[in-house]
């Protein structure tokens, strides 16, 4: 990708970027009681998310199609779990997970309203979360995947994390699902 082309897909998506970080600080703030500052937002031109802890995924499918990702640490992931669900956690267990990815789901959903408004009705899928050692992550090479980092500074807290979109146009889907189609049939 050239340096033109990433102010270019930054630029074009800017009204987005901005719902998800105001989303973003509006669900810590609301259901966990934590301000969240919005840090820097850039494109990833590889598209992969490698060891980050714990990685929420919701996928968005209509006009525009594409996944939200939120992407924390696990120790960070157990505290936004005992804020949220009102208990203590130490380690990540189901209720960690769960809570995580309802926090997703309801960041990625605010960006799906902001996308209905301009394209029409759209879908979301149910939320899947990805933990544990050594494993990666990743977004198709076609799609334009734009991260936002957050930091959150609260009661002796020094986090950092992240929210990944990917965002692919019906006409780039139709094409990468062609491929797919086309690979596959070779393969049988």
């Amino acid at each position: 990708m050239t340096d033109t082309v990433v102010p270019d897909v930054l630029k074009k998506n800017e009204k987005l970027l901005e719902v998800v970080k105001t989303t973003a600080c509006s669900v810590f703030a609301t259901m966990l009681g934590l301000t969240v500052t919005p840090e820097e937002t850039y494109v990833e031109k590889h598209g992969t998310v490698t060891n980050a802890g714990l990685v929420a995924m919701v996928g968005m499918a209509g006009p525009v199609s594409g996944s939200g990702c939120l992407c924390l640490s696990k120790a960070f992931g157990c505290f936004v779990a005992s804020r949220f669900l009102m208990g203590e956690y130490e380690e990540v267990n189901d209720e960690v997970l769960d809570a995580v990815a309802e926090l997703t789901n309801m960041v990625v959903g605010g960006l799906k309203t902001a996308l209905e408004e301009d394209l029409g009705p759209m879908g979301l899928s149910i939320p899947t979360i990805v933990f544990g050692e050594n494993y990666i992550t990743r977004s198709p090479s076609l799609g334009e995947r734009m991260v936002l980092s957050f930091k959150c500074e609260e009661e002796g807290l020094d986090e950092r994390f992240t929210i990944l979109v990917c965002l692919i146009s019906e006409s780039q889907n139709r094409s990468y699902l062609r491929e797919l189609a086309e690979f596959h049939a070779h393969l049988t």
